[in-house]
């Protein structure tokens, strides 16, 4: 509870507001959502299965340049859900990685584009240091917005090795090496 608070604090001094991660009634579709500790758990538990930090220094060690990777921001970099703004550690450990690997670390949401400002604010406020980050446009289908924004990183010459989100919108397209897919319990977690 007293995390939930310091993360609203934050917010408020950051001028952030908190976000609703999927629309009323969402999750009673789905399911429960499980506690913010069992997520947690759950979340660690991907990580320590697929070991993506093992996977980017592999990569590195090819000397390719120019190599990324390309993360979603809702309940796959920020705890959207359980306690905005604050980091997921595991995701940030590994952009910390990749960074440390000569890689760039690039963001690409489900967010329309014209509201990024507060949403940018709050990923620098949790520790990411990014070189991009890149929503969808009205009228754009989720999938197509991000899509699109990889494909915008690639024309620049970025080969993303590794693909972080939490919804099955986050990996349409296949235009990278490896995904790591967080829980979102059946998309009842946006």
């Amino acid at each position: 509870m007293r995390a939930l608070g310091l993360a609203l604090l934050l917010a408020l001094l950051l001028g952030l507001q908190p976000v609703s991660p999927a629309p009323a009634g969402a999750a009673a579709a789905a399911g429960p959502l499980p506690s913010a500790a069992q997520w947690q758990a759950d979340v660690r538990a991907v990580y320590a299965k697929k070991r993506p930090g093992a996977y980017l220094t592999e990569r590195a060690a090819s000397g390719q340049k120019r190599l990324a990777i390309v993360l979603d921001i809702d309940n796959t970099s920020l705890a959207t859900h359980y306690s905005w703004p604050q980091p997921i550690k595991r995701t940030l450990k590994l952009t910390r990685k990749a960074q440390s690997r000569g890689m760039s670390v690039v963001f690409v949401t489900g967010r329309f584009e014209d509201s990024l400002a507060n949403v940018t604010k709050a990923l620098d406020a949790a520790g990411y240091h990014h070189d991009g980050i890149c929503g969808r446009r009205h009228g754009e289908a989720l999938a197509d917005g991000k899509q699109r924004c990889r494909a915008q990183y690639a024309d620049q010459g970025l080969t993303f090795v590794l693909n972080v989100g939490n919804r099955s919108t986050d990996f349409v397209g296949g235009d990278y090496e490896r995904r790591l897919k967080l829980p979102s319990y059946g998309g009842a977690l946006s």
